[in-house]
């Protein structure tokens, strides 16, 4: 069905299209429509405002990488800064759980908020958390005569940091999914989850700049042993210098995101607003184009599952023949506060196949978390070991740091990055499945091949195979499990409970890594082998990991569904998520929002009154 006969137009100076005059499922195909035929210029800023987010979120975490040591030696081994290359164990592993647990409770809190209270009403306010938490870090201080504990400070503003960085995770991914076409919506998404490796890169770079731009400062001497004075001052300076600059993608991004449009998804089957999602599409795609452009030749997702405009059984406002006034209160009513989400989740996850697949993306992300930020975190001692074998050289303070940031991008940051555009490529072409597989496989080997051979490898006087073996790693974390658990969950799940099933699934994840955080941080491999020294543990820590990405490649071959059809196209989301709602259960429960399954497209009833699309 074409859209020529709704005679429908977006005019170019910013008011929209009257659509009171239409059928509920006109509007439905209208918006899907809209939405599928969305043009670069169109839905680019969606990506660009999510990245910019997503962005700032590995900024922050990534970051305590490059601060850790310099907090080290300011606070706790400024006299003899030798005698540990590291913040005191227990601190390290304090500030690590709890932004990691800070993230777990942000990526649930916000997934469910979105889905009680609207995605445009949460985005934003995590970032409003995040700046909040980042300036209070980096102001941070012990103050006069250590009146205060800095530790606890750090503290509380990482776990708070933490919260506004795990809310951002399931409305990037839910936003940019619900607003982008089905052809490119990997790409777009992936893309999306690139920003990662650029945030990840970016605080690399700046403390690689600002420790150079301090030079003069720091003891370049490797016989100098202590930091004082001036030196005590320029490292301050440094790590404030390098956490509060992550306040400045978030700034640039909060304005745009306090002023979207609310997911048209969301607007038209959640809320059962129609008429208002049909305004806001053709509102938002008018002041993005800024043409006159005509929506005559959009045509809805073709082909469409039966029922997939996802009609409601029961009346709303906007379906009502005297208008739209009551849409929203009617919303309000039904199916929309947290009682009622709660009750139609567990109505939900009764359905085999839904329990089935939130458990599989879920138990992925586990498994993926587990070795990436467990080892992620603490990367700069793995780093410099991978980098220089057991025989660790003698350096200066400015060495070390210098190293530190040097390193983390040549080992770390250049996989992620080739194995991030591997899979902007290549996503809609080989699949989310596919690449998970292809991606838990490679990772299950190589962590095999590295934890039997690391005892051998890092005693050689050249341990470039361990550099070379360590960027592969990288490249298949992020060209396989890294970037398509972020993806999955944002695609197979409907509309009503898209944002909290995908923040479960990454609370999955951040669980995974607080496990590998304890994990590593106080098993003894036997023998004396502890955290104390990394080349004794790192290999046996690499074989007891590889088990879970066997798992994960397990879990991904038996119960990740495919989100192409058997011809290859990528199905729409409404495709993914037809038959997911059990119709007789939810018209009872919630009384709003959901499809008739089995209706007719071109014939639905409404109260009785037939509607011909």
């Amino acid at each position: 069905m074409r859209l020529a006969a709704l005679g429908l137009r977006i005019y170019p100076w910013k008011e929209y299209e009257d659509f009171s005059h239409h059928t509920p499922a006109q509007r439905h195909a209208y918006i899907l429509g809209r939405l599928e035929s969305a043009r670069r210029r169109e839905w680019m800023w969606i990506v660009v405002v999510a990245g910019l987010g997503f962005f700032t979120d590995a900024y922050g975490i990534f970051s305590v990488n490059m601060v850790l040591p310099m907090m080290n030696i300011v606070y706790w081994n400024h006299s003899n800064w030798t005698a540990s290359n590291s913040i005191r164990h227990d601190y390290e592993v304090a500030l690590s759980i709890v932004t990691l647990g800070g993230v777990l409770i942000g990526q649930i809190a916000f997934g469910v908020a979105a889905d009680v209270w609207g995605r445009s009403k949460m985005y934003g306010m995590e970032l409003v958390i995040l700046i909040f938490a980042t300036v209070g870090l980096a102001l941070a201080s012990s103050g006069a005569e250590n009146s205060m504990s800095a530790i606890a400070l750090f503290l509380f503003w990482r776990g708070l940091l933490g919260i506004g960085l795990g809310g951002d995770y399931p409305l990037s991914a839910v936003i940019c999914s619900e607003f982008a076409p089905s052809r490119l919506r990997g790409r777009l998404l992936a893309t999306v989850f690139f920003c990662q490796s650029l945030g990840q890169l970016a605080a690399q770079l700046v403390a690689l700049i600002a420790v150079a731009g301090f030079q003069h400062h720091i003891p370049t001497d490797p016989d100098v042993t202590t930091c004082t004075g001036n030196c005590i001052r320029s490292l301050d300076t440094i790590w404030r210098l390098l956490v509060g600059l992550g306040a400045v993608p978030a700034f640039i991004a909060l304005w745009f995101r306090l002023t979207i449009i609310e997911s048209p998804r969301y607007t038209a089957e959640v809320t059962n607003n129609s008429l208002q999602a049909a305004k806001d599409v053709s509102q938002f795609y008018q002041r993005v184009s800024l043409d006159n452009a005509s929506v005559n030749s959009v045509e809805p997702p073709s082909p469409q599952p039966s029922g997939s405009f996802r009609l409601s059984p029961t009346q709303s406002a906007d379906q009502q023949p005297n208008g739209p006034a009551s849409a929203a209160p009617l919303a309000e009513q039904h199916g929309t506060s947290p009682l009622a989400i709660w009750k139609d989740f567990k109505l939900f996850l009764r359905q085999k196949d839904n329990f089935r697949k939130l458990a599989a993306t879920s138990l992925c992300w586990f498994c993926l978390d587990l070795p990436f930020y467990g080892l992620g975190l603490i990367s700069p001692r793995i780093t410099r070991t991978i980098w220089f074998g057991s025989h660790l050289p003698r350096t200066s303070l400015y060495q070390l740091l210098f190293q530190t940031a040097y390193q983390s991008i040549v080992v770390v940051s250049s996989g992620a990055i080739v194995g991030n555009l591997l899979s902007i490529l290549t996503i809609d072409k080989l699949g989310r499945r596919n690449i998970q597989l292809n991606g838990f496989f490679w990772l299950f080997l190589l962590n095999v091949v590295i934890g039997a051979s690391f005892q051998r490898l890092v005693g050689t006087d050249d341990p470039s195979a361990l550099v070379v073996l360590y960027i592969l790693c990288q490249i298949f974390f992020n060209f396989g499990p890294n970037t398509t658990t972020y993806i999955l969950p944002a695609e197979l799940f409907p509309t009503r409970f898209r944002c909290t099933c995908h923040g479960i699934a990454a609370a999955f994840g951040k669980l995974g890594s607080i496990l590998a955080q304890c994990f590593l941080a106080y098993v003894d491999f036997g023998n004396g082998r502890d955290y104390t020294n990394v080349p004794d543990w790192l290999g046996y820590a690499l074989l007891c990991l590889s088990l879970f990405m066997l798992m994960g490649l397990l879990i991904t071959y038996f119960f990740i569904p495919d989100v192409r059809d058997k011809d290859g196209r990528i199905k729409s989301l409404e495709e993914l998520t037809d038959g997911m709602m059990p119709d007789a259960e939810f018209t009872q429960a919630a009384m709003n929002g959901y499809a008739v399954r089995g209706a007719s497209p071109e014939m639905t009833q409404v109260d009785g009154d037939s509607i011909t699309v």
